[in-house]
């Protein structure tokens, strides 16, 4: 089972569409389309760390320079 790259839900594969459909929001995806949403969601989740990251170490930085 795949999450759903939306909402978080769980992806379930129809055979009748031959696509995978969130049970929780209704997204009809193919798998191409699906595995492409995930790495994006994916990117975007490791931009945003490594912005905190460099914000963290940059406030670490400031501080310890005003002793």
């Amino acid at each position: 089972m795949r999450p759903c790259p939306e909402c978080g839900g769980t992806m379930v594969y129809e055979r009748s569409v031959k696509q995978y459909v969130c049970t929780s929001c209704g997204t009809v995806m193919n798998l191409q389309e699906l595995l492409e949403a995930t790495e994006r969601v994916r990117a975007e989740r490791e931009r945003q760390e490594r912005a905190k990251r460099w914000k963290d170490e940059y406030l670490t930085w400031w501080l310890s320079s005003k002793k």
